[in-house]
């Protein structure tokens, strides 16, 4: 802790720049640095010059004259660019981009490290930093999460091979400056479940058994050669994880295999494990381990646990509709895609085969399982995507009663749908808390059907405009929202007039009334909604294909609302 001759010395410093400030008050400021945020006062000279608004050209001349006079051993920069290769105990404010943990041999010993990438002038703009790596030898993991700005205390450079990166040692301190995300969970050679490593960042041991694997070869994106590589897919009883392994993977489907050291990576919000050379991979006993045919059952998805960019997938579903198209692609080529609509009782998805199946569309519905397929986003909500007829079994006898399509609606609450992905098929409840302004008549570009801005397409510029209607709404269950849209097909249906109908309203009241209109109809109401909801980092839309009022008895509801938070009347 600094002693009173130095706070005397640097108050003296700041009066230098700023001499109609008040004495105490700059060493209140700098005590206050110093007692609540733990940073030295020569390291908060700027900040405290800053505060009494010395001008910023002196700024650095100041704290540099601070920072000098009887300075510590070691170095404090700003910039990686001011470091030299033999320099140690140095202190700088960084930006943690990673942290990665796991367990690494030191000298016969196992010992938890860590590394990751760091970026320097955390404050500054974005492209104007430069990144390094970084090894963590102290167990720093809660104080260097991912996304936080920190200042490093006695940390060294090393280089190897040119390269510099920067060593957190034992002793170095961490502090702290900006929260980031959650800490990462430290590395261990112990197994954890496939769901519990699904769910993490970073290094993991796992125990599995081979469901199936494949081999592939990938183009490096700088076109230079191709990288072989075997995916595939392993599970446990808690369930299945898909992985990717960059070096030898000689385990066929029904191998035990213990793999420790594998790296989890995420693909579209999609854990995968990664597995590299360095990674440790045997062939695992357990006699007690569920066997290849029982995981092949738990490890089967349903549509509700479909994410846009899953591999290696495998569901049984009910198909129940069934056609082709054909299109010419960007190299003039004609093409032919198959597509139809599947069913399962958690929901319903499109799948799509760009090759031709033995199916008959007389013979629908039918029941169909999938296997090894993958999954992308088709109008924001998951796509099955088959790729080969091998991967597509009929089904002789029916896994459950034929769904009828028209009345199938697995209904959600609108927190889970929000908290969750994309997903067809939904009803959801709630009340009506915003009826937007641009409600009924709008005009549409031609070419992109983008909504017209004072008659110009944010593409396509100045445009004619075709006219459409739509609502527009904010559903509210008291937990969660969401963007309410209805379609041209849908708002007829809830307005019961023709889309004609409502362009003569529009006309003759004007679109101020008619929102007013729809105002006194529909604000506060308590509603159903049947349709889809589209779910991505700019939250939750849910596109309505049926809506009506909620006519649910409030004792219903009220019942309701106890089963679900466990209230005893």
């Amino acid at each position: 802790m600094a002693g009173n001759e130095e706070l005397d010395e640097l108050v003296e410093k700041v009066l230098e720049h700023a001499p109609d400030a008040d004495a105490e008050e700059v060493r209140k400021e700098f005590e206050r640095y110093r007692d609540e945020f733990l940073i030295p006062p020569k390291d908060a000279m700027r900040s405290v010059l800053r505060k009494f608004q010395v001008a910023e050209e002196d700024v650095e001349t100041a704290a540099r004259s601070a920072l000098s006079s009887g300075a510590r051993a070691g170095r404090k920069v700003d910039r990686f660019e001011e470091l030299d290769a033999k320099d140690t105990n140095v202190t700088i404010e960084v930006s943690v981009v990673t942290y990665t943990p796991r367990v690494q041999m030191v000298r016969g010993e196992e010992r938890q490290i860590a590394f990751g990438w760091i970026e320097d002038n955390p404050w500054g703009d974005s492209g104007d930093r430069v990144r390094w790596d970084f090894k963590d030898w102290g167990n720093h993991a809660e104080n260097l999460a991912p996304g936080s700005v920190v200042r490093l205390e006695g940390t060294s450079v090393n280089e190897w091979q040119g390269k510099r990166s920067l060593n957190i040692n034992q002793s170095s301190r961490v502090a702290v400056l900006r929260e980031g995300g959650p800490s990462v969970s430290l590395a261990t050679s112990d197994p954890i479940s496939l769901e519990d490593a699904g769910a993490r960042e970073g290094f993991v041991t796992v125990v599995g058994r081979v469901i199936s694997r494949r081999d592939e070869v990938i183009v490096k994106k700088d076109g230079s050669g191709e990288l072989p590589v075997v995916k595939g897919r392993i599970a446990d009883e808690s369930g299945s994880l898909g992985f990717i392994c960059w070096a030898e993977f000689e385990h066929e489907p029904g191998t035990l295999v213990r793999i420790e050291g594998g790296s989890i990576r995420r693909f579209r919000d999609n854990p995968e494990l990664n597995i590299s050379d360095r990674t440790k991979i045997e062939v695992f006993h357990d006699n007690n381990f569920a066997s290849a045919e029982q995981l092949a059952t738990t490890s089967m998805l349903s549509i509700g646990d479909l994410r846009d960019g899953a591999r290696d997938v495998s569901l049984i579903a009910q198909l129940n509709s069934w056609s082709s198209r054909e299109f010419t692609n960007a190299d003039g080529e004609q093409r032919t895609v198959w597509g139809g609509d599947l069913l399962d009782p958690s929901g319903r998805c499109r799948v799509s085969a760009w090759c031709e199946l033995p199916i008959d569309a007389a013979n629908l519905p039918m029941f169909v399982r999938f296997d090894g397929v993958r999954v992308r986003s088709w109008q924001g909500t998951p796509d099955i995507t088959v790729d080969e007829p091998e991967q597509v079994t009929q089904l002789e006898e029916a896994p459950w009663e034929t769904i009828d399509a028209e009345q199938h609606w697995v209904e959600y609450t609108l927190h889970d749908l929000t908290s969750s992905g994309s997903k067809r098929g939904i009803e959801t409840s709630g009340t009506i808390v915003a009826v937007r302004g641009d409600c009924g008549i709008i005009q549409r570009c031609p070419e992109c059907r983008r909504v017209l801005r004072e008659g110009a397409c944010a593409e396509h510029g100045d445009m004619p405009g075709e006219r459409d209607l739509r609502l527009r709404f904010v559903l509210d269950d008291g937990i969660s929202c969401a963007s309410l849209l209805l379609n041209c097909e849908s708002s007829e249906n809830l307005l019961g007039k023709t889309m004609e109908e409502v362009v003569e309203v529009f006309d003759r009241d004007g679109a101020e009334t008619f929102v007013n209109q729809m105002r006194e109809q529909w604000f506060g109401r308590s509603v159903v909604m049947r349709g889809r909801a589209i779910v991505d980092e700019q939250g939750a839309m849910l596109m309505a294909d049926q809506l009506e009022l909620d006519n649910t008895p409030v004792e219903q509801r009220s019942e309701k609302v106890r089963e679900q938070w466990g209230v005893v009347a």
